[in-house]
């Protein structure tokens, strides 16, 4: 019976790999759904964006009036409140004080300050918009990047097989006397290359997969697969619009531009609030005070009740205050100029992403074009190499081509199949960037 127990035991942890190994691989678009929603950078973005939010909120807020209550209370030797005689016995008084101040006028500051926080909560919100999008195709390339050298694992693979199969038959060809054993070093040597490069193809792949699982963030030991079809898909070059009308409408759309964008019209605030510095400021001030002591007495030597003390010694005020900047050692004037240039800067900003849009879009549209020609042409002449390849196999088992040939077309062939693999990952990939100037972001797709 334990024994049973003991197989049924071995049975299931051999099935165990096998389970684990069974997890549905991951698509691009779950790596980028999951990247945006748990990448460590992509949420300090969030939180900035947050921080924006507030900061916006409080400007609207710093127009209402301050309000503020004080209340002081002291019991021992000091200046009497009533008499400002100094006594020298221990009595107790208290103190109560409500205030209110509002700023009238102030050169409209307080309403460029909104519009400056609100512009400043607007460029956090296309800088987290801007990151997700980079993190995306970052994730892309390293998700691309896994696909393409587990590729080069099953070339690598595939050549290996290939170098083996030549090692057993120079062997047999030299037992029947037509190949030397030179022919059998070489083609060993061959096959000790193929299991180096299926190794460092390895190696590569762990790389990339580690490289993926840390945009992900991952748990700590957690790995995953991707989809990786071995079959080509069938690649087709829709008509693409003119790169210029493209550009025209991306520009209007584009995240890094918008940042650009929220920052100058920030930086217009800003000017306008160095100018409000010019102007004279009105405020209003206002103020109920009354205290109670011990010392406060009536005719016959008894301290006056509390409530009849509040009442007697009630304060009210109602004050202006207004401000007029006449000299303040041209700090006012600095500050203007300072705004100005920094607004400078922020035009130029704004230039300088439109002109780096403009041509990595007509770089990338280039490009497009160029990869569907380059796959094209190495499908051709993989099966021209394929076919190369046979025939010098066939003249190889028959003795009539050397060894140093053989090796030279089927290097050929290995590297015709990495270049085809290259260019079909790479046109994907800029096929997914036209289709993002288009204004479709790929991952977000239902």
């Amino acid at each position: 019976m334990n024994r049973t127990k003991s197989i049924l035991f071995a049975l299931c942890l051999g099935c165990l790999p096998v389970v684990l190994q069974a997890a549905e691989p991951w698509s691009l678009k779950k790596c980028i759904q999951h990247a945006v929603a748990n990448n460590l950078e992509h949420y300090q973005y969030e939180l900035s964006e947050e921080s924006s939010v507030i900061s916006s909120r409080q400007a609207k807020f710093n127009l209402l009036p301050s309000i503020s209550a004080s209340s002081g209370v002291s019991y021992g030797r000091a200046i009497d409140p009533t008499t400002y005689d100094v006594i020298n016995t221990e009595f107790f008084n208290s103190s109560f004080n409500l205030g209110a101040s509002v700023a009238v006028f102030q050169g409209f500051v307080f309403q460029n300050k909104i519009g400056y926080a609100r512009y400043v909560r607007e460029a956090g919100r296309w800088q987290r918009v801007n990151h997700a999008d980079d993190l995306a195709f970052n994730v892309m390339t390293a998700y691309y990047n896994l696909v393409y050298y587990e590729g080069l694992v099953e070339i690598a693979r595939e050549q290996l097989e290939l170098s083996e199969y030549n090692v057993e038959k120079t062997e047999k060809l030299i037992e029947t006397g037509l190949k030397a054993k030179t022919d059998l070093a070489e083609m060993q040597a061959a096959y000790e290359k193929e299991k180096l490069n299926q190794m460092q193809a390895e190696n590569k792949v762990e790389e990339s997969r580690l490289k993926l699982v840390q945009y992900l963030n991952l748990p700590t030991g957690q790995s995953i697969d991707v989809l990786n079809s071995n079959a080509d898909s069938l690649l087709f070059l829709n008509n693409q619009p003119e790169a210029d009308s493209l550009y025209e409408a991306y520009v209007a759309q584009s995240a890094y531009v918008k940042v650009a964008e929220a920052q100058l019209n920030a930086a217009n605030k800003q000017v306008a609030i160095a100018r409000g510095q010019y102007v004279p400021s009105l405020s209003l001030r206002a103020s109920v005070s009354s205290s109670y002591s011990e010392t406060d007495l009536d005719a016959d030597g008894n301290i006056i009740p509390f409530r009849t003390q509040l009442d007697n010694n009630l304060g009210q005020y109602v004050g202006a205050s207004l401000s007029i900047p006449i000299f303040a050692k041209n700090q006012l004037r600095s500050n203007v100029q300072q705004a100005k240039l920094q607004r400078e800067h922020a035009q130029t900003e704004l230039e300088t992403s439109r002109q780096a849009v403009y041509y990595e879009l007509m770089n990338n549209s280039r490009e497009l074009e160029a990869l569907f020609q380059q796959y094209a042409q190495t499908g051709k002449q993989y099966e021209a190499e394929a076919l190369a390849y046979r025939v010098a196999q066939r003249k190889y088992d028959e003795g009539i081509m050397n060894v140093i040939d053989l090796l030279t077309v089927k290097n050929r062939l290995a590297e015709v199949k990495a270049s085809r693999l290259l260019a079909r990952l790479q046109f994907l990939m800029k096929d997914k960037v036209i289709e993002f100037y288009k204004g479709n972001r790929f991952w977000e797709e239902e």
